[in-house]
Formats: structure tokens, C-alpha cells, sequence
């Protein structure tokens, strides 16, 4: 029965047919094809944009934009990119470092490090600080070129966690080459530690090679033999003159002929890494290793630059330090696209931020696409349309009965000004098909309160999908029989909130249903409601939707500079807009494209 459907749909050019509750014609060609209502002539001058926001604006959010872009292709919300991380601070400075680079935000992340010295490095993802967070502060610092201002407290943690036996030991945790690496860097005299040194040797000498084959368990043994050597020669521990150590060096340069075997094993980055320092170190590292390290880190690499310690498809900051590390041990330096995706996790506070996975959605795709447009920034337009062919299909996260993101989809590919292959507007016609039949019949109750309707219909007018005559007639007077006396919609009289909601619902579904709309008392209502340069909290998303609805009764809301004021009130210093007044968030993508669209709808942009 669909494959008839789809079959007369695609073949029914021109005219109209009437297939039950459905009509198929020719869309008809619009100016602009992503609005169905006209924008408002309401301010009386045209703003421009980069004044308006200011530069700087501009730039951070055109850099938190791309940095939503999604490996598959589509847009994620814009996160937390601005809070730094103490972590991936402390692992993008170390890369940086490895090859004679140092953050642009360099003066800004020490004095961020000394606000965070107070509370030991205390990480905001954590209810206390740990030791890990003290060392990756402190030798942050050091590699910054500067010291923490109270290196006495410093030196006095580290020692609190000393053990008889000459450990440090922290939380139960064994933290002492750590521990080691602290007290040298801020000044103390390591080579005092005669119980550390004792306990150091006497680990280093138990530790034995593997047996031979085990290729893994050699990069593991390297490994450890790295972290003891590195904390001996910090100790001042003449350990090279060691029977012990003859034998590890023995192992070491046998292991070093076959390092393309070794990798053959598909080892982690870390562990390439530790293989790299101890053939550069002891003078093993040959022209050979060099380039299969290399060939095998480089494989590695993802699309944004980065690299990834967990096997995962985004970069994120401890994978593309090991990576960068293992380059410059093996003589060779990481891509300019590498560098990049280092620089772009800086934070405007100091520090970078904490690298996330990212998974793309239709409709924040649908928003990051118009948000670029608007404020210049260029956009990969092949990875987006492979994003697009799959979502159509599959809308995750989203259910495949969500017209919105089937709708987003359409947009995007209209906002690219694309074209879908036959297949794919054959299987979106049909999905909208489907979706009607499914809204119809078990779904009219709703028709206020699920926006679904609105982008199912809107869906349906752009391919020329439709209601039949009497299914629209049916669909209006459904929606005109929830009208109040007062120009209000819906049964919640005494909830503002939700009588708001679906009044607006209720003027967009009846001119998208061709019901010429306009009634002074539902315009009063709406602009009765307006306070504070909005509506709602007001927020930006209540405010959008109120212009909008004045937008299709073709009527100005009152106050328009108030608006105006009100959206530039919630833009972020840092890139994008907040959702109220007094909100702590960092910017949002849904709350940038609702205020650049309420702008737009205003004739201000």
C-alpha cells in the first residue's frame, strides 16, 4: 500500500489529488523556502550583527561552534567549552611543551593555576582535591615557566603523605614517583629522602623482563622501567652500575629490533609512548622504529586532530599528549591540524577545557548550520549532507513518530541550498505520510500541546504533502473550538504558562492549516504578557515563539526596542546566549538560533 502511495505521490506533477485524508501537488517555488511567515518590519533600522554583538562575540562563538561539530558530521549542543579543566590543562601545556609551543592563553592559565592553588587544585568535578589534581597544577606551573605562590603548603601536603618505609601513599594509592617529581620542581632536596631512595631501588631491582614473545607485558616492563629510572635520577641514585639494570638495557635493545612487530599488537598510545623515551634515552631509537612509531601514531590521528586513548572517535587531551609525545621522541613533529585542536580547547579564563564525546542531532544540526551562516563561519557542507543521509533514517535521539527532526532535516538541506537524491525524497515523502496518518488518527486530542503537529504540517506544506480539504477543515475547527473569550487557547485558564504555550501553538497550526488568523484580543493577550523585554521568565525560548505567533498574525509586539535590549542582554561574553537574565550557563546553541531568529523575524538582522 505505501509503495502505490509513494508511487502516485512521485508521479502526480501537476494539479492536485485527493488520496483520503491526504493532497499531493507541486510545491510551489518561495523567496525563502525556510519561512512560511513574513518577517516584521518593526525597528525601523537594520542592525549589524557584528556591531551589535561586537567581535569578540563573534569569534568565541564561531569557535564554540566548531567545536559542537560532530565526528559524523551533524552539530551538538554547545557545552561548557569555557570552564577549565585542571586535567586536560595539564595535558595540553605537556603537549605544547613537547614541541617548544605554549598556549596563547599562556598569562591567563597561570593566574587561573593560583586561584586554584588555594583549594589544592580542587577539579569542579570532584568533591575534594586529589593527589593527581596537586601534581598536574604544580607541574603545569613549572612548565608554564613560573612556581606556585605558597610552595611551602605544597611541599608540606606531599610530605603529610610519606610512609615509614619511605612511600608516599595517598587515599591508598601509591603516589610516590608523583611525590618525587613535586618536591624536586618546588626546590626540596630530594636526595634527603633515604628511605625513598631505598624504597625506589629496591622496586626498580624487583622488577624483571618478561618472557620473550610477550610483547605486550614488554611494553608494560618498559614502562615501569621509565617511571622507577625517571624517579632515581631525580633521587640522585647511582642505579646504572646495577646487575639489575644491565639486564633491563639488555632487554631493551633486543625489543628495540623489532619494534614494528611490537606495534603489530596494536598497543595503546601510552605504552608507544613509554617504548619511544626508552629508545630515545638509551640510544636505541633507529631510523626504523622512528618511522613505524610514526606510521603508528599517525594512524591514530582523527578527523578534528586530535587523538584518543580509549579507542573513541573525537580527540580528547590525554590521547593527543601521548600521541604528540611519541612524535617528538621518534624525531618527528604532529600536523598543523594536531596543533589546531590543541589551541581550540584554550579557555578565555585560563587553562582548556575538558574535551567530551560528541554525537550530532537533527535539529541542533538544523540550528549550528543557520547559526554559522548568520555569523560567517564556514561550515564542511560533504560531511553534513553524509550527516543528513543518515539521520533521515535514523533520527536519533529522537523517535522516528518526532516530525521535528524529519523537518529539521528538510531545513538544513534548504539552508545549504541541497538537494536530496530521488531515494531519500522518495522515503521522506512517505515518512510524512506515515507521520500524518499516525497524528490523525491517534493524536488530534494533542494537537495544542504537541509541537510535532507543527513541523508535521509545515513538513507537508514544503513537499506539497497535505491534509485533504476536509481533513484541514476538520484539523481548524478542532483548534478553534479551544478558543477562550479572552483570544487565549486551551483548557489551562489559570496557568499562564501552559495558556501561552498553546495559544501560540494554536496561531502557527491554523495559518500553516491556510486559516487566515488574526484576532485583536489573542494580539492583546500576547502583548498583555510581554514584561521586561520578553515573555515568559522571560527567557529567550518564550520570547522567540510569542514573535513568532505575532509574526504570522503579520502585528509588531509592543515595546520592540525592549526586545532588541532584552536579546542583547542574554548574549554571553564568551560566545553565544544565555536562556534568562542571571543565568550561570555558558552559552547555548538553541538559545543563540532563537535569539538571531527573534532578531531576524523583527527586521533587525
Amino acid at each position: 500500500m505505501k509503495k502505490s502511495l509513494s508511487l502516485l505521490l512521485i508521479f502526480i506533477l501537476l494539479g492536485g489529488l485527493s488520496i483520503g485524508i491526504y493532497h499531493y501537488k507541486k510545491p510551489t517555488q518561495r523567496a525563502n523556502p525556510l519561512e512560511t511567515y513574513s518577517r516584521l518590519h518593526c525597528t525601523g533600522r537594520t542592525l549589524n550583527l557584528s556591531v551589535f554583538l561586537g567581535n569578540e562575540w563573534m569569534n568565541y562563538t564561531a569557535k564554540r561552534l566548531n567545536l559542537s561539530k560532530c565526528p559524523d558530521g551533524g552539530f551538538t549542543e554547545i557545552v561548557d567549552t569555557i570552564t577549565p579543566d585542571v586535567h586536560s590543562t595539564y595535558y595540553f601545556v605537556a603537549a605544547l611543551r613537547t614541541i617548544n609551543e605554549t598556549p596563547s592563553n599562556r598569562i591567563q592559565t597561570i593566574a587561573w593555576l593560583h586561584t586554584q592553588e588555594d583549594g589544592m587544585f580542587r577539579n569542579s568535578s570532584k568533591v575534594r582535591y586529589s593527589f593527581k589534581n596537586v601534581y598536574h597544577g604544580i607541574m603545569t606551573l613549572v612548565m608554564l615557566n613560573s612556581t606556585p605562590r605558597d610552595p611551602d603548603k605544597i611541599i608540606d601536603f606531599v610530605m603529610n603523605v610519606t610512609r615509614e618505609n619511605g612511600a608516599f601513599v595517598y587515599d591508598g594509592l601509591d603516589v610516590t614517583e608523583q611525590a618525587i617529581e613535586i618536591l624536586h620542581v618546588l626546590g626540596y632536596n630530594v636526595s634527603n629522602l633515604n628511605d625513598t631512595v631505598r624504597y625506589e631501588l629496591a622496586r626498580f631491582k624487583n622488577l624483571t623482563p618478561p618472557r620473550e614473545g610477550d610483547r605486550l607485558e614488554a611494553l608494560k616492563f618498559v614502562s615501569e622501567f621509565n617511571r622507577y629510572t625517571r624517579a632515581m635520577d631525580l633521587l640522585g641514585v647511582n642505579y646504572t652500575a646495577t646487575r639489575e639494570y644491565k639486564e633491563d638495557i639488555s632487554f631493551i635493545e633486543n625489543i628495540s629490533r623489532n619494534v614494528s612487530s611490537i606495534l603489530m599488537t596494536h598497543p595503546p598510545l601510552f605504552l608507544v609512548t613509554e617504548l619511544a623515551q626508552a629508545l630515545r634515552k638509551n640510544g636505541f631509537m633507529k631510523s626504523s622504529s622512528s618511522e613505524a612509531i610514526y606510521v603508528y601514531v599517525k594512524s591514530h590521528e582523527l578527523p578534528d586532530g586530535g587523538f584518543n586513548l580509549f579507542g573513541q572517535d573525537y580527540g580528547e587531551f590525554q590521547g593527543t599528549y601521548y600521541a604528540v609525545k611519541a612524535l617528538a621522541l621518534a624525531g618527528k613533529k604532529p600536523d598543523n591540524k594536531t596543533i589546531r585542536f590543541i589551541h581550540s580547547w584554550e579557555s578565555p579564563l585560563g587553562g582548556f577545557a575538558f574535551t567530551f564525546q560528541k554525537f550530532g542531532g537533527p535539529i541542533l544540526t538544523h540550528m549550528g548550520v543557520y547559526v554559522a551562516k548568520k555569523i560567517g563561519t564556514s561550515i564542511n557542507r560533504t560531511q553534513i549532507k553524509n550527516y543528513l543521509e543518515k539521520a533521515l533514517h535514523d533520527r536519533w535521539p529522537y523517535s522516528q513518530d518526532d516530525p521535528e527532526p524529519l523537518y529539521s532535516i528538510y531545513l538544513t538541506y534548504k539552508e545549504l541550498n541541497m538537494s536530496m537524491n530521488q531515494d531519500d525524497e522518495e522515503y521522506l515523502k512517505n515518512e510524512t505520510v506515515r507521520l500524518m496518518e499516525l497524528y490523525s488518527r491517534s493524536r488530534v486530542n494533542s494537537i495544542l500541546s504537541d509541537t510535532g503537529w507543527i513541523s508535521l504540517i509545515k513538513l507537508g506544506n514544503a513537499l506539497g504533502v497535505t491534509f485533504s480539504s476536509r481533513t484541514k477543515e476538520n484539523l481548524i475547527n478542532v483548534i478553534l473550538s479551544k478558543r477562550n473569550p479572552n483570544g487565549t487557547f486551551g483548557a489551562y485558564t489559570n496557568s499562564t504558562p501552559l495558556t501561552l504555550f498553546q495559544t501560540v501553538n494554536a496561531v502557527i497550526l491554523l495559518h500553516e492549516l491556510g486559516y487566515d488568523y488574526r484576532d485583536d484580543k489573542t494580539i492583546q493577550y500576547l502583548n498583555s504578557l510581554m514584561h521586561d523585554g520578553g515573555w515568559g521568565g522571560p527567557d529567550i525560548y518564550n520570547t522567540y515563539r510569542v514573535v513568532q505567533a505575532l509574526a504570522y498574525m503579520n502585528c509588531c509586539p509592543e515595546k520592540v526596542d525592549d526586545i532588541v535590549t532584552f536579546v542583547g542582554s542574554l548574549k554571553y561574553r564568551y560566545g553565544g546566549f544565555r536562556f534568562y537574565r542571571g543565568d550561570t550557563s555558558h552559552g547555548g546553541l538553541q538559545e543563540t538560533y532563537f535569539a538571531l531568529r527573534i532578531l531576524e523575524l523583527l527586521d533587525a538582522i
